[in-house]
């Protein structure tokens, strides 16, 4: 026996493996070198000592419970533990336990055997933190397939991405507009709204994160955005007053070119991670897709009803918002007003100095209604240069001082031409109302019209009612 236990102990003693034996109640009656270089202390202190107080005390007690598990028929069991190593970092052991019974099959010594599975331990853990990126990715990114409508799309982001991302708070999804070059606020998910119009600001200035993202074309991970000065004046912040500590921001790419940002953020510090920033990039871009694939959508939906020439919506689009319109008043009992307006001796015009002149009149006579008229307000080519345009909330009386301010800017303009020098025109313009009696879009443009006709033929350059 004493032969045998010497060369065990030589045998154990070449091994990398933590092994060490101990009593069934966890005292230590022998450990090899590898066991002693672990835990920093050496043979003779060791011990006499409780195996299972050496472990952290979360794993000592389960150890203990699983040694009890042991029997004759079960003599050997497995188990992991963590604990954290001298760089904080995690350390990961898988331990064998073999239980050594008598005669009588009473556990008399347990034999431990403890290997260092901390690199495939991370391993299967980025693997299942990849796998759950993916899963998180994909659910993601569904959501933004089931909408071209562009209002609809900037919502579904913020949700999807805060879904795939729980540990942001909040959220707001910015787009460079096209036609202005400014970064506009499109969407936002968890802050207080105190103003619902859409907040704009100048790209090149300020010291704001997401200006930053977007002018570096790269994505920005900040741990805490209270302590850094490189943040602090930035206005998305401060303009919402909310506790934000921590911060991920992906820019939205297209083509090598930014056209937004997407920005997630947490009132807890650091509560972002590397592998957080880069499911926000793999999403972003999706996003940005999706974004421009919806914007597309809208071009092309807004060709279908818009006037080629004048920019204004051509009879199909007027008449499908102005059916909308008019639906509302009746059953809300709203105002709603007409007007019709038709340039006077426009045939003159083309006839004088050519239809490129006739064309650069309409589009400045266009240019002059839209410039006069609220965004509500619905403005469309009626037909050749005869305009309608439909006032909701409004009544006769302030419909008529519209039509009035209309036909005095376009008398006092002249209409620059490239070959002809300024041109100067007048229009005639009708009015009419909804009321009880006049009830459809189809009457009351009729109704205005026949006020258009009676303004041309009392003299033109004038407005009347219907």
């Amino acid at each position: 026996m004493e032969f045998s236990e010497t060369r065990y102990r030589t045998i154990v003693e070449s091994q990398t493996e933590l092994i060490c034996r101990c009593l069934p109640d966890g005292t230590l009656t022998f450990v090899n070198q590898a066991f002693c270089q672990y835990l920093g202390l050496p043979y003779e202190q060791l011990l006499g000592q409780n195996f299972f107080f050496l472990l952290p005390p979360e794993n000592g007690i389960r150890t203990k419970e699983i040694v009890f598990e042991l029997n004759p028929g079960n003599p050997l069991l497995h188990f992991e533990i963590s604990r954290p190593g001298k760089d904080g970092n995690p350390i990961w052991q898988n331990w064998t336990l073999h239980g050594f019974f008598n005669e009588r099959n009473q556990l008399v010594e347990v034999q431990a055997v403890g290997n260092n599975i901390t690199e495939r331990k991370l391993a299967e853990l980025a693997a299942t933190s990849h796998a759950h990126e993916l899963s998180a990715l994909y659910k993601a990114t569904a959501a933004l397939l089931a909408t071209l409508d562009l209002e609809t799309l900037l919502s579904q982001i913020l949700d999807a991405a805060i879904s795939a991302i729980p540990v942001a708070k909040k959220g707001m999804l910015y787009l460079i507009a096209r036609d202005t070059g400014q970064l506009e606020m499109r969407a936002i998910l968890g802050y207080k709204e105190t103003d619902p119009r859409i907040q704009r600001f100048t790209i090149l200035k300020g010291k704001s994160y997401v200006v930053r993202a977007i002018k570096e074309r790269r994505p920005l991970l900040i741990h805490d955005y209270q302590t850094d000065p490189t943040y602090q004046s930035s206005s998305e912040i401060s303009s919402n007053n909310s506790p934000v500590r921590s911060v991920i921001v992906a820019p939205l790419i297209l083509e090598n070119h930014a056209i937004g940002a997407l920005s997630l953020e947490s009132s807890s510090k650091a509560a972002f991670t590397e592998s957080d920033l880069h499911l926000a990039i793999s999403f972003a871009a999706t996003a940005t897709a999706a974004i421009r694939n919806a914007q597309l959508h809208s071009e092309v939906q807004k060709q279908a009803i818009t006037d080629g020439l004048t920019s204004t919506y051509n009879r199909r689009g007027f008449f499908d918002l102005g059916l909308r319109e008019v639906e509302r008043a009746n059953r809300f009992g709203r105002s709603l007003a007409a007007i019709m307006m038709d340039i006077d001796h426009f045939k003159d015009v083309n006839d004088k100095f050519g239809h490129a002149s006739g064309d650069q009149v309409l589009q400045s006579v266009s240019r002059i209604l839209f410039e006069n008229i609220r965004k509500v307000d619905i403005l469309g080519r009626y037909g050749g240069d005869e305009f309608a345009i439909l006032l909701p909330e409004i009544d006769m009386f302030a419909a008529t001082g519209v039509a009035e301010r209309l036909r005095q800017c376009i008398a006092d303009t002249a209409i620059p031409s490239e070959r002809n020098g300024p041109i100067r025109i007048t229009a005639s313009l009708g009015v009419a109302k909804l009321s009880t009696t006049i009830k459809d879009l189809e009457a009351l443009l009729q109704n205005a019209d026949r006020a258009m006709y009676h303004a041309k033929n009392i003299g033109r350059n004038r407005v009347e009612i219907g």
